[in-house]
């Protein structure tokens, strides 16, 4: 099976790029990035191989998208609450499946084909239907701000190394004050409040 970002599959003719050719972009910024951003307070420590493939580069996108245009701290904290679903039994358990986690549906393309192996179906998130809006809502997920993608990197390597505390004391959920007070919040506690974003998690 081959989960594909919906937002890839919503785009018109001249804009429809294969989606690993837009993340071999994003993931060559990443590598520019890590060899500029070394935190000031890291001097000295020696930073091991990450693979930009895998793990690291959702938690990354994640902390871009979901932050984008606010503060160091908010990127450090909804990117530890990624981490702490992932130390949770209620989600999977990685962070790739964490971010993707959502109902699926099957590509036309691929559905019009019954003897086709599984392995080579292609699947699409249901729109506006994942755990974080920006996989599934529509729009594209393509890095184009390289300031708010290095602060992205180096926030998502802090949470990702554990550096520091965990800020959000363990929440698994936010919503931001731009928002309305969603439904689901009301039997939860809140952790912490940012500029950005409330955090929540579940009575413990």
């Amino acid at each position: 099976m081959k989960l594909r970002s919906l937002d890839n599959h919503l785009k018109k003719d001249k804009e429809n790029e294969d989606l690993e050719k837009v993340r071999k972009n994003d993931r060559l910024m990443l590598e520019i990035v890590l060899g500029l951003s070394s935190p000031t307070y890291m001097e000295g420590y020696s930073y091991p191989v990450i693979d930009i493939e895998g793990e690291f580069y959702c938690l990354a996108i994640n902390a871009y998208h979901e932050s984008r245009g606010e503060s160091f701290d908010e990127k450090i904290s909804t990117s530890q609450v990624v981490l702490n679903r992932v130390a949770s039994l209620r989600y999977p358990d990685t962070i790739c499946d964490v971010i993707t986690q959502g109902p699926i549906r099957e590509s036309w393309k691929t559905k019009k084909d019954p003897a086709l192996d599984p392995d080579d179906r292609i699947y699409y998130p249901t729109r506006n239907r994942c755990q974080f809006s920006w996989y599934c809502d529509g729009r594209s997920d393509s890095v184009n701000n390289l300031a708010g993608w290095e602060d992205s990197v180096v926030a998502a390597y802090v949470v990702y190394m554990g550096f520091g505390e965990d800020r959000v004391d363990g929440a698994t959920h936010y919503y931001a004050h731009d928002k309305s007070y969603p439904n689901w919040s009301k039997n939860m506690v809140v952790t912490a409040k940012l500029d950005g974003h409330t955090y929540l998690r579940r009575e413990k």
